[in-house]
């Protein structure tokens, strides 16, 4: 019987942790719910759309070590994003890395 009264005393701590950690993150999950009350749906707002732009490339693998897109992503960075279909392209067609094809990208542009 000792065991149920262990049991009942960690899902309780576990519980009172829970709820701690909702109390601490409350501003936090304040201003998520003012921002998307403000912005609207995030479909038709066009800064969120340049911003799923870099989230697609980046889950699409078009980030490494030197180019790195998850700063972009956290600073919300409202710029179009690359040019992915192009980059992706030269990695298939030339079987490269991201950055080897976004540097032969770059020196085509520049011929």
């Amino acid at each position: 019987m000792d065991y149920i009264f262990w049991g009942f005393v960690f899902l309780t701590l576990v519980g009172v942790w829970y709820i701690f950690g909702l109390f601490i993150r409350r501003s936090r999950m304040r201003a998520r719910v003012a921002q998307f009350r403000s912005g609207g749906l995030p479909l038709f707002n066009t800064s969120e759309n340049r911003i799923s732009a870099f989230i697609r490339n980046y889950r699409a693998g078009l980030t490494s070590q030197y180019f790195d897109l998850s700063g972009n992503i956290e600073s919300g960075d409202t710029r179009p994003g690359l040019d992915s279909e192009e980059v992706q392209r030269i990695m298939e067609e030339q079987n490269v890395s991201f950055d080897k094809a976004r540097l032969i990208r770059q020196q085509q542009l520049m011929a």
